[in-house]
């Protein structure tokens, strides 16, 4: 499964990239095309796993998770 977690700033994704790093996983930071408003400045941070842990690693480093899509 591919999850993609929208992030509010790109400061964020770069935080939430690093702790997965850390856990083992290889995130990518990728920019939406077209952000709406709750989606702040459009970055998500795209990573392949079997679960959701991904989803709470980023949110214990601090970093809000403002939505979870999956693939």
């Amino acid at each position: 499964m591919i999850l993609y977690m929208k992030v509010g700033s790109v400061t964020n994704a770069q935080r939430g990239a690093a702790a997965l790093k850390r856990q083992g996983y290889k995130p990518v930071i990728k920019r939406l095309e077209n952000p709406t408003k709750t989606d702040g400045c459009g970055y998500v941070i795209v990573v392949r796993a079997q679960d959701d842990e991904p989803v709470n690693i980023v949110e214990k480093s601090g970093v809000r998770v403002r939505s979870v899509d999956r693939e």
